[in-house]
């Protein structure tokens, strides 16, 4: 089986604390992920996505039908172990995911509850700093650090317990624009090693360096495809109040004008060499 994750039929209903009222927040939701890939989810706020994410990592599980990860059953008790060990997850605030007063200790935490023994632990924890080029704060106290760094520590901690997929929720939603330039690398870096990588974001030039992007929206998948495809749609992700990249933007306009940008250029690199290049 080449899929990482398989979500059939899934629906999700919670109730508000404060009104009582019944939430469908996931209306029978099915696709599956390949192992190895790197998909970018996006919707407005109150789409579905970031509980979409808490499904796939067990945080939530189904009101009724199935998430598998990497074969296992979330709604089974006796899976969970596995499912968090296979799909580890990033989310927006890493002062959230931080427990302890020094960096290294915080990046073995995951490890030492996973059982793993001394030896591997130290191996994994430097393995992971340096991945994420913060090694050299390993004996520093998280609180120290700026928003950029927190959240390397909190992607390393992740890192160390060897997914096979890592999930990111909104992991650049609260960092200036050199840190997400700087998260944006690293989550690429770690789906080139091989790592399947789910990113539920909300910038648009984040989802174009994604293989797939899907769009949520009320609770159902609206957009699924290549981020070519996606973007080609401009229309409707304006009626679903979503922006496009800047590039594709840019490139419509030039069209209009009867220049013949490429259907397929959606990046500002990809845009600029393009226009050097035009006569």
């Amino acid at each position: 089986m080449n899929d990482m994750i398989r979500i059939d039929d899934l629906v999700f209903k919670y109730t508000r604390d404060d009104t009582g009222e019944e939430v469908n927040a996931i209306k029978g939701v099915s696709f599956a992920i390949e192992k190895g890939s790197f998909t970018a989810i996006i919707g407005r706020n109150g789409s579905g996505k970031s509980t979409l994410a808490k499904n796939i990592n067990a945080l939530l599980l189904p009101t009724s039908g199935f998430v598998y990860v990497n074969g296992y059953n979330t709604s089974i008790q006796e899976n969970l172990w596995d499912v968090r060990q296979s799909a580890a997850m990033v989310f927006q605030n890493p002062d959230n995911q931080i427990v302890s007063s020094i960096v290294e200790d915080d990046v073995a935490f995951g490890p030492e509850n996973l059982g793993v023994e001394s030896a591997e632990i130290r191996r994994r924890v430097d393995e992971s700093l340096k991945a994420v080029n913060m090694y050299h704060n390993r004996k520093k106290a998280p609180h120290m650090l700026s928003g950029g760094q927190k959240q390397r520590i909190a992607i390393a901690g992740a890192i160390a317990m060897k997914p096979d997929c890592i999930v990111f929720d909104e992991p650049t939603a609260m960092l200036d624009p050199k840190g997400r330039s700087e998260v944006m690398a690293i989550i690429n870096s770690l789906n080139e090693e091989g790592i399947t990588v789910i990113l539920i974001t909300h910038f648009m030039e984040e989802a174009a360096e994604a293989d797939r992007v899907i769009i949520m929206d009320d609770g159902v998948v609206r957009l699924d495809g290549t981020p070519e495809e996606v973007f080609s749609h401009a229309d409707e992700l304006r009626e679903m109040n979503l922006d496009i990249p800047m590039p594709v933007e840019l490139a419509r306009r030039l069209r209009a004008r009867g220049i013949d940008i490429p259907a397929d250029i959606i990046n500002i690199e990809e845009m600029v060499e393009y226009l050097c290049q035009y006569r």
